[in-house]
């Protein structure tokens, strides 16, 4: 399969809501603004490849603003040049229908370890959202989506790679709640 594929049926599977209703309203659209309470800007990293084949020429591109990070600034793994650091540059917020994964898969991220791939939350986040302290909301279906996604983006040699330099950072203690299916 095609990165292009592989990014497509990852976003489809990826769009189920974590939980019923509107997640966003629980936070106040926190991850949807360009900058938190305090002025600093909010943005979240893109893997490798997703502007180029998701975004960059989509309806979502002209909010979004981007800035690429290199390895020369930013501790990135060896053989990953740069990472696109998007944010939502329009105050009414990004275009929800092209969301970048890592949005997609919030609460969790992916943890790669032994050959094993499983999600996690991380005990400390950038904000307290709501949806942390309700886990038995979480929809069974977004869980899965989100699994499955992840489990089809780790046949993209950069992501693995990506994934599994997280996950060799990342200690035991850093976890609150591991997912594996």
């Amino acid at each position: 399969m095609r990165p292009r594929e592989i990014y497509q049926r990852a976003y489809a599977l990826m769009d189920e809501p974590v939980t019923e209703g509107d997640c966003g309203l629980l936070c106040g659209r926190h991850c949807c603004r360009e900058t938190d309470s305090a002025g600093e800007r909010m943005g979240i990293y893109l893997l490798p490849q997703e502007y180029e084949i998701m975004l960059r020429g989509s309806a979502a591109e002209p909010g979004l603003k981007r800035t690429l990070h290199t390895g020369q600034h930013y501790d990135l793994p060896p053989g990953i040049d740069g990472l696109w650091f998007v944010y939502c540059g329009d105050s009414g917020g990004c275009l929800r229908a092209l969301r970048p994964i890592q949005c997609r898969t919030y609460p969790f991220e992916p943890h790669y370890a032994a050959g094993v791939l499983s999600l996690v939350v991380l005990q400390e986040q950038i904000h307290g959202c709501p949806l942390l302290d309700r886990p038995q909301s979480w929809r069974p279906e977004f869980i899965k989506g989100v699994f499955e996604g992840w489990r089809l983006l780790m046949q993209l040699p950069q992501v693995k790679q990506l994934v599994a330099y997280d996950s060799r950072l990342r200690r035991q203690e850093e976890i609150r709640m591991e997912v594996r299916l």
